[in-house]
């Protein structure tokens, strides 16, 4: 695929890699316009980290970051429900399934309205920020909101998706049908390319006249040995993908996803734009689980990066790692870009750094301590805390996360 065209590149995991530390070591000498960065306050952060995670996994038994961590919140098994009442005949009809709704997951964490509180009906408990869309999304899926087959409600169909009723929509996230119209929309427009973009890539996602997107997965399971390939996943989401993430990046007529250029990067415009890919690497991370439960493994997790997100600007921000110059400055709308970037970038870097010292501090290796535990057990934890205890943390990242209000970034004040 890279032979194609040299900016399709930026899906590599790596080159998200490579170029998030190169934008740290820019801010730990002052190089960078809008974030600088201190690596000796790194130990705070660990500590913090080390606290957190003993916290909630005092035994060490951490599970894997992923979007199933929002459906056991309150200790609730909502997925072991839903599997049992399902009663699925094969491993592979599970796999197809539990794959499903962990793509739908991640791609309905979006833009939401301001407050917004969403009262989970299996618990009668309220959710909120990226809890609340993970759980609307779970209980649309129960209520067969996204099949097409009334039979099989346990799927998502991308005719379903491109059909998708504002009404339901509105009624299944517990949104406000008028006040809330413009983000219903905005939804509906989202999904609608979701299933558009599912439906042209029928090499990867159709099976006779089904196209889902957890047909992918069981296509990978088929051609695999017993482990799949964390990074072929991506590659293929990506691949197929991309231009749901419209407002980002684009090279010729490809685009680019969840890749933005910073305009002072010197050089050619490829060399500007920097990858995140935020949600579909959540989209891998949360493939651990359907996997497991076919008897799979999943194999170079380890190439993936922490997720560049609100919450772990904020935890290194809190203890002074990453400090933003202009924090309280408006800027011009390509500065706002350029500082989005910056964040976002550095964040990623931070958080290996921050990786390697927790391994180092208790005395373990890479694959008994692995990123997606590190960011389950406390990073995410930690900095959720600080965004839940600072209300202007949260509203200022909130802007500058996503400066030009892009519908599908899950950022916003």
């Amino acid at each position: 695929m890279t032979d194609k065209n040299p900016a399709l590149k930026l899906f590599d995991p790596d080159v998200v890699r490579r170029k998030a530390h190169h934008f740290l070591d820019l801010a730990l000498v002052g190089e960078l316009k809008h974030v600088a960065a201190d690596a000796s306050d790194l130990r705070s952060v660990l500590l913090n980290v080390l606290e957190t995670t003993k916290e909630n996994y005092p035994d060490i038994q951490i599970p894997p970051y992923g979007i199933w961590r929002d459906f056991e919140e309150s200790g609730i098994d909502r997925w072991g429900a839903l599997a049992n009442a399902r009663a699925f005949e094969t491993a592979e009809e599970m796999l197809s399934a539990s794959a499903d709704l962990a793509v739908l997951a991640c791609v309905m964490n979006t833009q939401r309205p301001e407050n917004w509180v969403f009262n989970d009906p299996m618990t009668a408990t309220a959710a909120t920020g990226k809890q609340a869309s993970s759980l609307a999304a779970f209980h649309m899926f129960a209520a067969g909101s996204f099949s097409g087959e009334m039979s099989d409600p346990y799927r998502v169909d991308a005719e379903t998706l491109i059909r998708l009723d504002l009404e339901e929509l509105a009624s299944g996230l517990q949104w406000d049908l008028e006040k809330d119209a413009g983000l219903l929309e905005g939804m509906q427009r989202h999904l609608k390319r979701v299933g558009e973009a599912l439906a042209l890539r029928p090499d990867l996602f159709c099976e006779g006249n089904v196209t889902r997107p957890g047909l992918l997965a069981t296509r990978l399971a088929r051609e695999c040995d017993g482990a799949v390939s964390a990074t072929r996943f991506l590659d293929n989401l990506l691949e197929a993908l991309a231009p749901v993430w419209d407002g980002g990046a684009q090279s010729d007529d490809i685009m680019l996803g969840d890749s933005f250029r910073h305009y002072a990067t010197p050089g050619e415009e490829t060399d500007q734009i920097v990858p995140f890919h935020l949600s579909a690497q959540e989209m891998v991370y949360s493939m651990l689980e359907p996997y497991a439960w076919a008897g799979l493994e999943v194999v170079d997790l380890e190439c993936l990066t922490g997720p560049s997100d609100e919450t772990h600007a904020a935890l290194f921000l809190d203890t002074g790692v990453m400090k933003i110059r202009d924090m309280d400055i408006d800027v011009s709308a390509q500065d706002a870009q350029d500082r989005m970037i910056e964040i976002r970038a550095v964040s990623i870097a931070l958080i290996d750094k921050l990786a390697d010292l927790l391994r180092d501090e208790l005395e373990v290796p890479a694959d008994q301590l692995p990123l997606t535990c590190i960011l389950e057990g406390g990073s995410s934890r930690a900095g959720n805390r600080v965004l839940q205890q600072n209300e202007a943390y949260r509203k200022k990242l909130g802007q500058f996360l996503n400066p030009g209000s892009v519908f599908w970034l899950p950022f916003g004040a």
